[in-house]
C-alpha cells in the first residue's frame, strides 16, 4: 500500500463542494495541537484521526465502538486474530448451508459447521453466532424440491406434498442442532427474483429452487416451521428474512410488501404477538457506484414496518480490481463512512440520538483483511489490506464523522477508454459498474430468430442458422478465476433468459477446453493474476425457442464476482472454405512472456496413521502460465506427493514422528520457490492395536508477556486408559491418565527469552489384555522469539 494517502481534493464532478483554504488550514491545527500535551479541550472537541497503515491492535474495536449502537460481526471466515479482536459476532459463511448439512437426503453433516465455529469460539467464547441460511434455491440440493430425476425415492416431478415434508424435516432438524446456540438465523435467503413491487408473490418467480413446487408461499411455510421449532422450545432466536440489492427502491418494496403481508395474515401465530419474520437482512455487497441516499430510503421504508428488526449482512464495498490505487481507497473510505452514519441513525442501541427509529440490531461485515481468491478476491473490499494493515475503509467505519469532515471523493472519471465496437458493450467495474462484463448483440428484431434487443440499433453480427460460430474471450484474472458465457435478452448488464437459468451449471469446462455449449461455465484450471483465452464454438439450428436459451451472448463473473478484466474478443464464422472474423474487440492484445509461478499459500497438514493430507491456497499469480502440476515435500524424510489439485496425501511417514510440508507449484516456465512450512503435525498410530498405543498430539508455542510459552495438547483415541507423560526440551514433564477419549493440556514458560522450534516427547503407555504397550509421539511446534 502506498505510505501517500489522499485528502481532500478539488476536482470536477466531487459529490461535496471544495473546503475553503481556512478550513483546511483548521483540521491540521487540530491534528498537530492533538499530538501536543496542551490543548485538551480542542482535541477531545474534534479529536484528530489516527493514521491508516497499522494493524488492527493499533485501533480500538469495531465491536467496542459499535457496541451501544448494534452488535458488530463478522458473515464468513476471515484471520483470526483480527476477527476475534473486531468483531463480536460471527456467522459462517458456507457452512450451514444446505448442501453442507444435508447433500444426500437423511444425512445430516454438522462437523464443517463445527469446526468452523470452533476456529473462532476457542479464542472468544463469548462471541455470538449467527445462522446462515435454512432454505435457499442455491448451493442446495435440487432433490429437496424434488426437482428431476427422480431420486431418493422421490418421484422427481415437483411433488408438493415431498418438497414440503422435505423443507419442513431440514428446517427442523438444523434448528433442532443449533438453535440454542444461536441469536438469529437466516430461515430464507435470497427469494425474491424480478422485483415487481405491484406483486411480491410473482416477484418469487425463479427458474430453479423451492418456489417451483411450493409456489410463493414457499417463504412463509419455511417461517411456519422455523417459528414451530424455536417456540416450542422457548428460544430466544430471530427469524429473519435475507436478501441482496436492498439498496434497489423496486426490491426493497417487493420485500417490504411480502413482510408485511405474512406478518399480518400470521400476526396471532407466535406467543406474545411475535411477528413470524422478525428481522430483514440487508445484504452489503456494495461497490463505489451505490446510492447510500436508496440504502437510507431503504431502511426507514423496513423501520416503517414497526415490529421488524433490520441486519446489515455480508457488507463490503468493492473496488475496481487490479490496484489498489489511492483515489480509490480514498472513495471507498467516504462511502464506509457515510454508510455508517445511516447506520448509527437508525441503530436499535441507546447511541441513537437522531430521532429516527431504532430498527438496526446487526451490522456484519463480509472479512476481516482482502482477499486475493475467492469471493470477493482481488477487489480491496475489506477494512485492512491483504497484508493485514488498517485502509482508510477503517478509519470510515471507526470515525464516520470526523472523516467525511477531513476527506472528500476524488473525481477518478476520465482516462483512455478504448473505442467501442458495433454491437460489443464491455461493462468495465473501473468506470463504476455494479458488474464487469460484456455483451455481444446478435440482432435487434425481437421477432424474428435468433431474438435480441439494442436500444442503440448497433449489433454485433445477424447469426445464420445451421453455422457454427467460434466466440474467444481472453481475460484477466484479478479475484474471480471462473467466467460464465450466456444467454441474456437484450444489452444491458442483466436479463438472463429463463433457460439460460435453469441450466447455468450444466456444462462445466477447463480454461483449456472448447466448450460446445452456451451457457458454458469455465470454472477450473485458472488462477489469480493469470490471462486465459476461453473458447466456444456453438451450432445455432434455429430450433432454440425465443424464451430459452437464444439472445445476446454475455460474459460474467463465474461466481458473481466482478474481479476481472476483458482484454480481447473475437468471434469467427466456422466454413468449410475458411474461418472468417466477424467481431474483434478491441484491435490488439500484449501478453508478457510467462515466468515461473508463485510460491503457494497457507499450507496446512492433518496427520493420520503413517500420512498426512496437505492443503494450500494456489500461487497468487501463476507467471502468465497455468500451473501444471503442485510437489508437496515432508521433513524430515523427504517424502513426496504430486498433485493437480491443491491438496494431496503424504504416505510413508512414521506414526509419533513430528512433520512439517513444504509445497512448490511448477508451470511451463519452471518451478515456483517453496512455499512457507506448514504447522508441525505428528501422525498417529491407529488405536487398539496390541503393541501400539494412538494418541493424538499437538503442541505451540507462543509469547506471553515477552516469555516464551509451550503447551502441549493429548487426547486419547484408544477405548482403555492410558498413562500419558509429556517432556519439554529443558526436561520440565507432566503427567496424566487418560480416560478414552479425554484430552489434557498444559503449558510451561521456557527458561529463556526464545525457543526454538522443536517438539515436546510425549509417552502413551496402556495395559490391555494382561500386556504392556507403550508408544513415543514427537508433538512438534514452531519457534517463538520473545526477547
Amino acid at each position: 500500500m502506498s505510505s501517500s494517502r489522499p485528502h481532500a481534493v478539488t476536482t470536477p464532478g466531487t459529490r461535496r463542494a471544495a473546503r475553503p483554504a481556512l478550513a483546511t488550514l483548521l483540521a491540521a491545527l487540530l491534528t498537530a495541537t492533538a499530538l501536543a500535551p496542551a490543548a485538551p479541550a480542542l482535541a477531545a472537541t474534534e479529536p484528530a484521526l489516527p493514521a491508516p497503515g497499522r494493524t488492527f491492535e493499533h485501533y480500538p474495536p469495531m465491536k467496542d465502538v459499535y457496541q451501544d449502537y448494534f452488535s458488530f460481526g463478522i458473515f464468513g471466515a476471515g484471520e483470526p486474530e483480527g476477527l476475534v479482536h473486531n468483531y463480536a459476532s460471527y456467522t459462517p459463511g458456507n457452512e450451514m448451508k444446505p448442501e453442507s448439512t444435508q447433500r444426500d437426503k437423511g444425512v445430516f453433516t454438522f462437523e464443517p459447521a463445527e469446526a468452523a465455529i470452533a476456529r473462532y469460539t476457542s479464542r472468544n467464547p463469548d462471541l455470538a453466532l449467527y445462522g446462515h441460511t435454512l432454505a435457499w434455491h442455491s448451493q442446495t440440493p435440487t432433490w429437496m424440491w424434488d426437482a428431476p430425476p427422480a431420486r431418493f425415492d422421490q418421484p422427481g416431478t415437483f411433488d408438493r406434498a415431498v418438497a414440503q415434508e422435505n423443507l419442513d424435516t431440514h428446517i427442523e432438524t438444523v434448528l433442532e442442532y443449533f438453535g440454542p446456540r444461536l441469536v438469529a438465523i437466516d430461515v430464507v435467503n435470497e427469494a425474491v427474483g424480478v422485483a415487481d413491487p405491484d406483486d411480491w408473490r410473482a416477484s418469487l418467480a425463479k427458474g430453479e429452487g423451492w418456489y417451483q413446487a411450493l409456489g410463493a408461499e414457499w417463504v412463509e411455510l419455511a417461517f411456519l416451521k422455523a417459528a414451530e421449532v424455536v417456540d416450542a422450545h422457548g428460544w430466544d432466536v430471530k427469524l429473519v428474512y435475507n436478501d441482496f440489492s436492498l439498496d434497489n427502491p423496486a426490491k426493497a418494496r417487493v420485500v417490504y410488501e411480502m413482510v408485511k403481508d405474512i406478518n399480518e395474515r400470521y400476526a396471532d401465530a407466535r406467543p406474545g404477538g411475535t411477528p413470524l419474520i422478525e428481522v430483514i437482512g440487508m445484504q452489503g455487497h456494495y461497490n463505489l457506484a451505490t446510492d447510500v441516499e436508496a440504502v437510507r430510503a431503504n431502511v426507514a421504508l423496513f423501520a416503517s414496518l414497526g415490529n421488524v428488526e433490520v441486519n446489515v449482512t455480508e457488507m463490503d464495498i468493492a473496488l475496481p480490481p487490479g490496484e489498489l490505487t489511492p483515489e480509490n481507497e480514498n472513495n471507498q473510505g467516504m462511502k464506509y463512512a457515510e454508510l455508517f452514519s445511516i447506520y448509527r441513525d437508525f441503530a436499535a442501541g441507546p447511541a441513537n440520538t437522531s430521532g429516527n427509529p431504532r430498527v438496526i440490531t446487526a451490522v456484519k461485515l463480509a472479512g476481516v483483511r482482502d482477499v486475493l481468491t475467492g469471493w470477493k478476491g482481488g477487489e480491496f473490499a475489506m477494512p485492512y489490506d491483504y497484508d493485514g494493515n488498517a485502509k482508510l475503509a477503517l478509519l470510515g467505519i471507526l470515525y464516520p464523522t470526523q472523516f467525511l469532515a477531513t476527506y472528500e471523493y476524488i473525481d477518478t472519471s476520465g482516462g483512455g477508454e478504448r473505442p467501442p465496437v458495433p454491437g460489443v458493450h464491455v461493462f468495465d467495474t473501473s468506470a463504476g459498474d455494479a458488474w464487469s462484463g460484456a455483451n455481444i448483440v446478435l440482432g435487434d428484431d425481437p421477432s424474428v430468430w435468433p431474438w435480441s434487443t439494442t436500444d442503440d440499433g448497433q449489433v454485433a453480427f445477424r447469426p445464420e442458422a445451421g453455422t457454427t460460430y467460434r466466440v474467444t474471450v481472453n481475460y484477466t484474472a484479478k479475484g474471480t478465476t471462473a467466467i460464465r458465457v450466456r444467454w441474456v435478452r437484450d444489452n444491458t448488464n442483466g436479463g438472463y433468459t429463463s433457460g439460460d437459468q435453469g441450466v447455468i451449471n450444466d456444462h462445466q469446462y477447463s480454461a483449456g477446453q472448447v466448450a460446445t455449449h452456451i451457457p458454458a461455465y469455465f470454472n477450473s484450471g485458472m488462477v489469480n493474476m493469470g490471462s486465459y483465452d476461453l473458447v466456444t464454438e456453438i451450432r445455432l439450428d434455429g430450433s432454440q425457442p425465443a424464451e430459452g436459451l437464444i439472445g445476446n451472448i454475455a460474459v460474467r463473473g463465474g461466481g458473481g464476482g466482478n474481479a476481472f478484466s476483458i482484454n480481447t474478443i473475437t468471434v469467427e464464422e466456422l466454413t468449410d472454405a475458411g474461418d472468417e472474423v466477424l467481431v474483434t474487440w478491441p484491435s490488439q492484445v500484449v501478453v508478457p512472456p510467462a515466468t515461473a509461478p508463485a510460491a503457494p499459500t497457507e499450507v496446512l497438514a492433518t496427520a493420520a496413521s503413517g500420512s498426512a493430507t496437505v492443503s494450500w491456497t494456489p500461487p497468487a499469480d501463476d507467471g502468465g502460465s497455468p500451473v501444471t502440476g503442485t510437489t508437496v515435500t515432508a521433513s524430515p524424510g523427504g517424502a513426496t506427493c504430486v498433485s493437480e489439485t491443491s491438496s494431496c496425501v503424504v504416505t510413508g511417514l512414521t506414526n509419533g514422528r513430528a512433520y512439517t510440508f513444504t509445497v512448490v507449484a511448477s508451470n511451463a516456465a519452471g518451478d515456483s520457490e517453496a512455499s512457507a512450512p506448514s504447522a508441525p503435525v505428528t501422525p498417529s498410530a491407529l488405536p487398539g492395536g496390541p503393541s501400539t498405543v494412538a494418541l493424538s498430539v499437538s503442541a505451540q508455542a507462543q509469547c506471553v508477556a515477552g516469555r516464551p510459552q509451550l503447551t502441549v495438547q493429548v487426547r486419547n483415541t484408544e477405548r482403555v486408559p492410558v498413562l500419558v507423560a509429556a517432556t519439554t526440551p529443558w526436561r520440565s514433564a507432566t503427567a496424566r491418565v487418560l480416560l478414552p477419549g479425554a484430552s489434557f493440556r498444559h503449558t510451561w514458560t521456557a527458561p529463556s527469552a526464545d525457543l526454538p522450534a522443536g517438539h515436546v516427547t510425549v509417552t502413551g503407555v496402556k495395559v490391555a489384555s494382561w500386556q504392556v504397550a507403550g508408544t513415543t509421539y514427537e508433538a512438534g511446534h514452531t519457534g517463538a522469539a520473545c526477547s
